[in-house]
């Protein structure tokens, strides 16, 4: 008897993407658990084209046959596995809103929209929906999936076992303090919030500097960000790094002494996870899966008042005491996101599935 057959599908792979991360781990899982896996794409980043497959070379091993389908967004890739004679294992990262790209990015926004409508169509073939958060679901429930769970993000240590590139911890070490924010240019994540407290950090705090990590995955929003940075006078204090290695990131996050977030729209939120392992406290703007990611071992803000946040930030970065005490909470409630504890969820899903 051969092996057992269990691919993965994502729309976009690329280095450091979550869901590619998320696909990756899992992979890796079910190969050593004796399963012949692949991962499919519609769109795979150079670097990649020898670890991820085209989903148009998908071809069922059998009818009915089982795949992964991580699902964040519309695409062809659910189309194609709909013209299928296919279940699916849906993992639901969350589509975010159309309305917060119907201004900036029409074609966007549409894609959005299609994913939300894809969601609908493949209630009839799903066999068990994964949200990453309870928020995502409470979404899959709210729209008719029958058989639901959770499966959180991981946090694999193992990805994170860099040194600090030396040439970053020398320009930026000596200076500070630094807040941090990890994830692409895009209007729900709001890093011109960030901005506008950086306006009012800059003038209790001169020296504070804020990193913005992420690639300008909308080139108009990343161009309107540099500008208000100007217009605030702040843009000498405001880093854009752009998309950095995995040991840049890690350097950034050991240079960082507070994460911050204003994001409105969060399926999950890896970096509040990464941030809680590197023992940097976070204080983030409680919308979405936000509040359930931090628990109650991170700071949520309830109100965009910029001067008022500034005024904590200081607060917070003047009181290592404070810091520490956050620090130590959002330790406990990291573990919930090791690979020891989702992969002992991730082997019972895989057995209620294995019994349909």
């Amino acid at each position: 008897m051969g092996k057992p057959i269990l691919h993965q599908f994502v729309v976009g792979a690329s280095p450091g993407d979550a869901i590619t991360d998320h696909a990756l781990l899992l992979r890796r899982w079910l190969r050593e658990d004796g399963f012949n896996s692949h991962i499919f794409a519609e769109s795979i980043a150079p670097g990649l084209e020898d670890n991820i497959k085209s989903y148009l070379a998908y071809r069922p091993d059998r009818k009915g046959a089982v795949v992964i389908l991580h699902h964040s967004i519309g695409s062809d890739v659910v189309d194609y596995l709909l013209s299928l004679d296919v279940r699916v294992v849906l993992i639901y990262h969350n589509v975010t809103p159309a309305s917060f790209f119907e201004s900036s990015d029409p074609a966007l926004a549409a894609q959005l929209a299609r994913g939300r409508d894809q969601l609908l169509s493949l209630r009839s073939r799903t066999l068990l929906g994964l949200g990453v958060s309870k928020y995502d679901e409470n979404e899959l429930c709210q729209a008719g999936f029958a058989s639901t769970g959770v499966l959180p993000i991981v946090l694999d240590e193992e990805a994170y076992n860099f040194k600090p590139n030396p040439r970053l911890l020398e320009r930026y070490q000596d200076s500070g303090p630094n807040l941090l924010f990890v994830g692409r240019l895009v209007p729900n994540k709001c890093q011109d919030d960030l901005i506008k407290i950086m306006y009012y950090l800059k003038r209790i705090v001169p020296v504070a500097r804020l990193f913005l990590v992420g690639s300008p995955w909308l080139p108009e929003y990343a161009d309107w960000l540099q500008e208000l940075a100007v217009e605030l006078e702040v843009s000498g204090r405001v880093i854009f790094t752009g998309h950095v290695s995995q040991r840049d990131l890690v350097t950034y996050y050991q240079l960082a002494d507070l994460y911050v977030s204003m994001s409105e729209h969060e399926g999950f939120g890896k970096p509040f996870i990464e941030a809680m392992y590197f023992g940097i406290p976070v204080v983030a703007y409680a919308a979405a899966a936000v509040p359930e990611t931090l628990g109650e071992a991170g700071v949520l803000i309830c109100k965009k008042s910029y001067f008022a946040i500034a005024e904590f930030l200081n607060l917070l970065m003047e009181s290592p005491e404070i810091r520490q005490r956050i620090a130590k909470r959002q330790h406990q409630h990291f573990r919930k996101f090791t690979t020891s504890q989702v992969r002992q969820k991730w082997h019972e899903y895989l057995e209620f599935v294995r019994s349909q």
